[in-house]
C-alpha cells in the first residue's frame, strides 16, 4: 500500500466513526420535517433526547449515550478495529466473533441498544458455547481426571481465539506441559475435531444494515488482499448469515475498495453496481438515475433499517455529495436509519475527500468523538509500518 493509499484508508475508517457519532443524536427520527425543526443547521451530535421523539415520531433508542458517543453500529465496527489490530492486522473470524460477545454479551462493555440480529447471534453463540460443552464432557480421556479438567479448559478457551494451524500449535503445547504428553495431545486434539461445527457462522439470518457497519477497517486493511470479499463475507456472516446481506456486503466492499484505491467516483459507483446481483444492481442504478434530493429520495426507498433501503441511498448521496459536511448532514436530514446509512458513507467520504480543508473531514468533528484516543491509537496501529 503506498503513502496516498494508506492516507485514504486511514480517513476512510476515521470517516466512518465521526459520522456514526454525528447521527446518533437524531438516529430514528423518522419525521424529516421534525429534524428540520429540530436543527434547522448543524444537526451533527446533538444529544440524544426523549423530546425530540415525541408525538410517535421514532424510537428513541439511546438513553445511556451522549454527544460524541458511538451508536451500536459504531461500536461494532470497533470491536473489528480492535480485533484486527490485536491479530497482526489480519481478520480472523474466531478473534472476531469472540470479541463480539465479549462486548456486547453477558458483563460485556457495552451498556445500550442491542438490535435484533445481535441478540440472536449472541444467543446462538452461547447456544453453541453450551453445547460444546455438553460435547467435550463425554470425549473419553484415560488420565487423571484433574489432568482431564486442565486440558478441557485450556483447550475450549483457544478455541474461541485462534483457528487452524495455529490452534493445533496452542494444543501440542498444552499438551507438552501435562504430565502424559501424548495422552494428553491426543484427547486435545479429539476436542478440537468433535467441537469444530459444520456451519461456525453464528449470524442471524438478518438482511438489516448492521450487516455491513463492521467492513471499513476490515477493508481498509486488507484493500489490496484477493481474499478481501470472501474474508469480508465471513465478518458479515458472524452478525448477519443471510444471502441478501451478503450481495449488499460486495456492493459496499468494492465501494470501500475503489474508493481507497483511490478510482473516479464514476468508477466507484461502477464498481459497487458491478459487485451486486442482478437485481440489487437494477435497484441501485435506479437510484442513481434519480433526480430527487437526498430527502427526497431517501424517503422514496424507505427510511428503515433494511439494506435495499440503505444502500441505495447512501450511493445517491456520494454521487451528488461535495463535501464530507455536506454529505452527513443530508444525510442526518434524510431520518430514519441515519446511523445504519452513515458508516459506509462516512468511509466513502472520508477516503474520498480526505481530511480538514473545505471539503474533508472536519479536524473540530474528530476531536469531538468521545472515543476519540482509542480510535486514533488503533487506526495508528493498523497503518504502522
Amino acid at each position: 500500500m503506498n503513502l496516498e493509499q494508506q492516507t485514504r484508508a486511514r480517513n476512510s475508517v476515521l470517516g466512518a466513526f465521526v459520522a456514526d457519532a454525528a447521527s446518533m443524536g437524531l438516529h430514528w427520527v423518522y419525521s424529516q420535517r421534525r429534524i428540520q425543526e429540530l436543527a434547522p443547521a448543524n444537526p451533527e451530535f446533538r444529544k440524544p433526547d426523549p423530546a425530540d421523539y415525541s408525538g410517535g415520531v421514532g424510537y428513541f433508542a439511546h438513553p445511556t449515550r451522549v454527544a460524541g458517543d458511538l451508536s451500536h453500529y459504531g461500536e461494532q465496527m470497533l470491536v473489528m478495529l480492535r480485533s484486527i489490530t490485536a491479530t497482526q492486522r489480519r481478520y480472523s473470524k474466531t478473534h472476531y466473533t469472540e470479541q463480539f460477545r465479549q462486548h456486547f454479551g453477558y458483563g460485556g462493555e457495552f451498556v445500550g441498544y442491542i438490535d435484533r440480529p445481535t441478540r440472536q447471534t449472541l444467543d446462538r453463540i452461547y447456544r453453541d458455547e453450551h453445547d460444546a460443552i455438553e460435547t467435550a464432557n463425554v470425549i473419553a480421556y484415560a488420565g487423571a481426571p484433574a489432568d482431564r479438567a486442565s486440558m478441557l479448559t485450556k483447550v475450549l478457551a483457544a478455541m474461541k481465539q485462534h483457528e487452524g494451524q495455529q490452534l493445533r500449535e496452542r494444543v501440542e503445547a498444552y499438551a507438552a506441559a501435562m504430565p502424559e504428553p501424548e495422552r494428553s495431545l491426543d484427547y486435545g486434539l479429539r476436542l478440537v475435531t468433535a467441537l469444530t461445527p459444520s456451519d461456525d457462522f453464528p449470524g442471524a439470518a438478518d438482511e438489516q444494515l448492521p450487516a455491513v457497519s463492521k467492513l471499513p477497517p476490515l477493508v481498509a486493511c486488507h484493500v489490496d488482499d484477493d481474499e478481501l470479499v470472501s474474508l469480508s463475507e465471513s465478518a458479515i456472516r458472524v452478525t448477519n448469515n443471510a444471502p441478501r446481506a451478503l450481495d449488499f456486503g460486495r456492493v459496499c466492499v468494492a465501494l470501500l475498495q475503489s474508493s481507497i484505491q483511490g478510482a473516479t467516483m464514476a468508477t466507484v459507483l461502477e464498481a459497487a453496481v458491478k459487485a451486486g446481483s442482478a437485481a440489487t444492481a437494477q435497484t441501485l442504478n435506479r437510484a442513481l438515475e434519480s433526480s430527487l434530493s437526498v430527502r427526497e429520495q431517501s424517503r422514496e426507498f424507505g427510511l428503515h433499517c433494511d439494506l435495499g433501503a440503505g444502500i441505495p441511498g447512501i450511493l445517491h448521496n456520494i454521487r451528488t455529495a461535495s463535501s464530507f459536511t455536506e454529505a452527513i448532514r443530508n444525510n442526518i436530514y434524510a431520518g430514519g436509519d441515519n446511523c445504519g446509512r452513515s458508516i459506509i458513507l462516512g468511509a466513502v467520504c472520508g477516503a474520498r475527500f480526505g481530511m480538514g480543508g473545505p471539503d474533508g473531514i472536519p479536524g473540530e468533528w474528530l476531536q469531538r468523538l468521545t472515543r476519540f484516543d482509542e480510535i486514533h491509537m488503533l487506526v495508528g496501529k493498523l497503518f504502522e509500518d
